[in-house]
């Protein structure tokens, strides 16, 4: 299997509102990988944002345990969002940031962009089932917007600028193809508790089919 691979850097613009439903522009709140504590996921429409809380043991290795909300999404994609956290935090590496992710089992394939509590922005992605995750440091610290982008098998983390454009930081190659559960998560760090995260000014723009390799004249 061809392993992840880092590509090169880039620049795109800000993304456009859309209409919401009772979750937003999402479907469905769940906690992945069952954690200790249960968390949860709410829309205030007047505001726009959402507050998501999540406990869980961590986001990594070969197994995941936090609050998702979510949507089904196919194609090219992106999501962006403004994202704070609520509090201090008890935990350096509380997480929190955007996912696609191929199944809701604790061991499913996925990629996110993630900002830990400590301000450690990066990529991580778990390629198959039971796969162990790897992550993609940046030197960027703890970005308040920053989006997450899928163009065929390649994934992106976007950084907001003050004027409203974005930077693209990195991308990865990665086989998470097809159908994804595609959303916002946080992930406490910590089973005995559970840690809050805002997320405001989201929005989920489909991106132009990936075009097909030029065929090789004779």
């Amino acid at each position: 299997m061809t392993r992840s691979t880092f590509l090169m850097l880039g620049a795109g613009a800000l993304l456009p509102a859309q209409s919401t439903s009772a979750l937003g522009l999402f479907e469905t709140a769940a906690d992945v990988g069952n954690p200790e504590l249960k968390g949860s996921s709410a829309y205030d429409a007047a505001k726009n944002e959402y507050r998501l809380s999540g406990a869980g043991d961590n986001m990594w290795a070969k197994a995941d345990q936090f609050q998702f909300l979510h949507k089904k999404l196919s194609g090219n994609a992106r999501i962006s969002a403004t994202m704070q956290f609520v509090g201090t935090g008890a935990v350096a590496h509380r997480k929190a940031g955007i996912m696609m992710r191929k199944t809701l089992d604790g061991n499913s394939p996925y990629v996110d962009a993630v900002v830990h509590g400590d301000g450690l922005t990066a990529i991580q992605v778990r390629e198959t089932v039971d796969d162990i995750s790897r992550g993609f440091r940046f030197p960027v610290v703890g970005p308040a917007r920053f989006a997450l982008e899928r163009r065929g098998s390649v994934y992106s983390m976007w950084l907001g600028k003050p004027d409203g454009s974005f930077v693209e930081l990195g991308s990865i190659q990665a086989p998470v193809a097809g159908e994804v559960y595609a959303g916002l998560f946080v992930c406490s760090h910590n089973v005995k508790i559970a840690e809050s995260a805002i997320f405001s000014d989201v929005t989920i723009e489909p991106l132009a089919p990936t075009p097909a390799p030029a065929k090789k004249k004779k």
